[in-house]
């Protein structure tokens, strides 16, 4: 069973900077739901480089979200982030990293869960 909490704003830069450490390379999907119908997809199965607040300049308090092997990276930036949610499994695995900008655009990061990623490595 899968539960979600809301980050507060205040501690958003030191949980994206622990995210980005813990979830570095891991694969993710990322794609953004606006209030049009339909969503676009970012980028899939790509590995995880960091997810970071803006901290100065005219884009403070962007999220930027970085992906992809190295000298190919791909950045996702939410100018004007107004909420952040993590969906977490009852281990504290997360799942799903969801950030609202302020015209209610949604982007999800979805984490491919530790446990697949084992058996598709483990020899057959």
């Amino acid at each position: 069973m899968q539960h979600t909490r809301e980050i507060p704003r205040e501690g958003w830069a030191d949980y994206l900077l622990l995210l980005s450490t813990i979830e570095r390379d891991q694969q993710v999907r990322i794609h953004a739901e606006g209030p049009e119908p339909g969503d676009h997809t970012v980028a899939w199965n790509l590995p995880l480089v960091e997810i970071s607040v803006e901290e100065k300049g005219s884009d403070a308090g962007a999220i930027e979200v970085t992906v992809g092997p190295p000298g190919e990276e791909l950045t996702h930036r939410i100018l004007r982030p107004v909420h952040v949610w993590a969906e977490e499994s009852d281990s504290g695995e997360l799942a799903c990293l969801d950030i609202e900008d302020e015209d209610h655009v949604k982007t999800f990061i979805h984490f491919e869960s530790h446990e697949l990623r084992e058996e598709s490595s483990a020899p057959a």
